[in-house]
């Protein structure tokens, strides 16, 4: 039992870095196409049936 929340502390650890790392990664690509391009525009975007994430389109 010691093991299992053991591995699970370390996995709650390891994905709040990567979302945390996402979540910084968002911001700083909005911040910079604000001071940069001039233009108000989220890390993510969903408008008229697609999906923008940065500059890639689904």
């Amino acid at each position: 039992m010691k093991e299992f929340f053991r591995k699970m502390i370390i996995s709650a650890v390891v994905s709040s870095c990567v979302l945390f790392g996402f979540l910084a990664v968002c911001k700083a690509y909005s911040g910079i196409r604000k001071i940069g391009f001039g233009e108000y525009r989220s890390a993510i975007e969903i408008k008229d049936g697609e999906i923008k994430i940065f500059d890639h389109t689904i």
